[in-house]
C-alpha cells in the first residue's frame, strides 16, 4: 500500500477521523460526569418515606425570610403556614402531629440548597421556578397561598386603589424584583406617574413610612403583612391594597426522583382543600364520620382510596384532618382572620369559594 504524505487528502481524513473520535470520546466522558451529577440527588431521593420512617421524624424547611438577610426572597415569614402542613404530613405518617421537626432558614436559596442536599425532606415552601428546580434537582407541589406583588399604603394617603396612586410617593428597594415590576405594571396604568423613591435597605424603607415620607411601599403582600404587624400599636393606620401586580404561589418543593413521595406532599395538600370544600373540619369531624357522601368517605378512610398507593394507612389523611384541620382551618389560624398577619384569603381560597386553588377530584383508583 503506498505511503501517505502529510497534508495528502488520506492522511487528512484520518487525522480528521482521529480528532472526531477522541472528542467524540471527551464529550462521552463529559456527558457521563453531567448526567451523575444531575441523577445523584436521586439515589436517596427515591426512599424519602423509607428515611423517614426510620428517622422516626420529617424534617420540614421553613423560611423566616429576615429582613434585609437576601434579596432573593419575595415571600414574608409564612413559617407557622409551612409548619402546620409539615405537622400534616406527620400525622399522616406516623399518626401523630409531633413527629415533625423544624429547620429554620434565611431565605429560598439557602432552603433549596438544603433539599438538594438531603438535610431536609420537604421544603414548605417556595416560590415555583423550573430553571431553579432543574439547577437544585426540586419539583414543587400544589400551592399553600397565592401571593403576589402589592402595596401596603398609609391610610391618612387617601389610597384605596391602583389608581389612587397617581402622584404619590411609592418607595421600594433599588435593584430588586419589585421594582421592573413596578414600572411594567403602573407606568401604563397612571395618568400621572408615581413618584418613586429607592431604599437601600427594608428596615429603612419601613420607617420612612411610618414617618410619612412614603405614601405607599411596594413588595409581596405575604412580606407587606409581616411588616404591617410590626407596627404594632399603629399597624391601623396601614392598609394592604386589594390589587396585586403580580402572582407568586407559595408552595411546597421536593427532591425529584422520588414520585411517591411528591405524589403524598401533594395529596397532602389536595385533601386539605377537598376537605374544606365538603364541610369536613374540626367542629363538625365526629359528625363526618356517619356522612354517606362517597368522597367524605375516602377522606376520613371508611372507604379505601390513594393511602396505601402513597404507602400510608387508610386513615392517615383523617389523622392530619383531625390534629391540624382543612384548608380553610390552617389559613385562618396562620395567616389569616386569627393570626397576627390579617390576610384575607382571596385567590388562596378553592375555586369553589371564588378563589384560585384547586385539587384532583377525589376518585376511586382504577
Amino acid at each position: 500500500m503506498p505511503r501517505r504524505e502529510p497534508g495528502s487528502p488520506g492522511s487528512l481524513f484520518l487525522y480528521g477521523a482521529l480528532v472526531l473520535q477522541t472528542s467524540m470520546k471527551i464529550a462521552l466522558a463529559c456527558l457521563t460526569v453531567v448526567l451523575f451529577a444531575w441523577t445523584a440527588p436521586s439515589a436517596f431521593a427515591q426512599q424519602t418515606l423509607q428515611s423517614v420512617r426510620k428517622a422516626g421524624i420529617v424534617t420540614c424547611g421553613v423560611i423566616a425570610d429576615e429582613d434585609d438577610y437576601s434579596e432573593a426572597d419575595t415571600h414574608g415569614d409564612l413559617t407557622a403556614l409551612g409548619a402546620d402542613y409539615c405537622r400534616s404530613v406527620s400525622a399522616e405518617i406516623f399518626g401523630d402531629p409531633s413527629h415533625a421537626r423544624f429547620l429554620t432558614l434565611p431565605d429560598e436559596p439557602t432552603a433549596r440548597a438544603k433539599l438538594r442536599d438531603g438535610k431536609i425532606d420537604v421544603l414548605f415552601g417556595a416560590t415555583p421556578d423550573p430553571l431553579l428546580g432543574a439547577v437544585y434537582h426540586s419539583a414543587y407541589g400544589p400551592p399553600l397561598l397565592i401571593d403576589g406583588q402589592g402595596f401596603l399604603v398609609s391610610n391618612r394617603s387617601g389610597v384605596t386603589s391602583l389608581d389612587g396612586l397617581s402622584g404619590k410617593r411609592v418607595c421600594f428597594i433599588n435593584a430588586a424584583p419589585p421594582e421592573q415590576t413596578l414600572y411594567d405594571a403602573l407606568e401604563p396604568r397612571l395618568k400621572t406617574p408615581e413618584l418613586r423613591f429607592p431604599y437601600s435597605e427594608r428596615g429603612e424603607m419601613e420607617i420612612a413610612l411610618l414617618d410619612g415620607h412614603c405614601d405607599a411601599i411596594t413588595g409581596d403582600v405575604s412580606w407587606m403583612a409581616n411588616v404591617r404587624a410590626s407596627f404594632n400599636k399603629r399597624r391601623t393606620e396601614f392598609s394592604i391594597l386589594p390589587d396585586t401586580i403580580s402572582v407568586d404561589p407559595f408552595s411546597p418543593a421536593y427532591r425529584t426522583g422520588d414520585p411517591q413521595w411528591a405524589a403524598l406532599i401533594d395529596w397532602t395538600v389536595w385533601t386539605a382543600l377537598q376537605a374544606e370544600t365538603h364541610g369536613i373540619d374540626h367542629p363538625h369531624f365526629v359528625q363526618m364520620q356517619q356522612s354517606k357522601d362517597p368522597v367524605v368517605q375516602r377522606l376520613l378512610g371508611k372507604t379505601p382510596w390513594i393511602a396505601k398507593a402513597l404507602g400510608l394507612g387508610d386513615d392517615a389523611f383523617a389523622h392530619a384532618l383531625w390534629f391540624v384541620g382543612n384548608a380553610e382551618e390552617i389559613y385562618d389560624r396562620d395567616v389569616g382572620k386569627y393570626s397576627r398577619l390579617q390576610l384575607t384569603r382571596g385567590k388562596s381560597a378553592p375555586i369553589q369559594k371564588g378563589g384560585a386553588l384547586w385539587a384532583l377530584p377525589v376518585e376511586p383508583l382504577q
